[in-house]
């Protein structure tokens, strides 16, 4: 080995390249992959505890009632999975609506933006969890479907509180996000 690799943590041996990487980067390395591990053990273990949580899963079946609702423009079934004062909020600066009548107004609003029948919801990411009558989820993912017979995509973040109502869990807050104009564009 030649005199350059006596004072470095780390060096190619057998080869003629030489990594050196100090002892300072090479600590720094290490914890940076250590958090990384540990991140991803928390999300697990929060992914494996909401998954054990049936009230989680009553959440997430609440979400996918929201979401076929939605698609088949029902806007009864919507309005039956929030609860009487909720609000939504959307991506943009003032697209907040609070109460019944501007969700409805909302909604839609929304219905104009895909055919009817024709929206699919495909999260990749769902997380959880749960009090005695709150609890919240987020899920991330993609929506494809149609409008005017094109086929249409984007993806989308939402998060929600919910509340039980009468033993019957109920999106009381929604926050959803999308990406919008030149960003949109770069995704599709």
């Amino acid at each position: 080995m030649s005199g350059s690799c006596r004072n470095s943590w780390s060096c190619s041996a057998g080869s003629n390249r030489k990594v050196l990487m100090t002892r300072k980067e090479a600590i720094i390395t290490g914890v940076a992959g250590l958090s990384a591990m540990a991140m991803a053990a928390q999300s697990a273990q929060a992914q494996e505890a909401a998954k054990a949580n049936p009230e989680v899963e009553k959440i997430r079946a609440l979400l996918k009632a929201h979401d076929e609702a939605m698609t088949n423009h029902n806007l009864d079934g919507v309005m039956k999975c929030l609860t009487e004062k909720a609000a939504i909020m959307g991506t943009g600066p003032g697209e907040v609506w609070v109460g019944p009548e501007e969700i409805k107004v909302a909604y839609e609003h929304f219905f104009e933006g895909f055919d009817k029948g024709e929206q699919d919801f495909q999260y990749q990411f769902k997380i959880g969890g749960v009090g005695a009558d709150m609890g919240w989820l987020m899920a991330s993912g993609n929506v494809t479907g149609k409008k005017d017979g094109k086929d249409i995509a984007f993806p989308l973040n939402i998060s929600m509180t919910v509340a039980k109502e009468s033993g019957d869990w109920q999106i009381a807050s929604m926050h959803f996000s999308t990406l919008t104009g030149d960003e949109a564009k770069k995704s599709n």
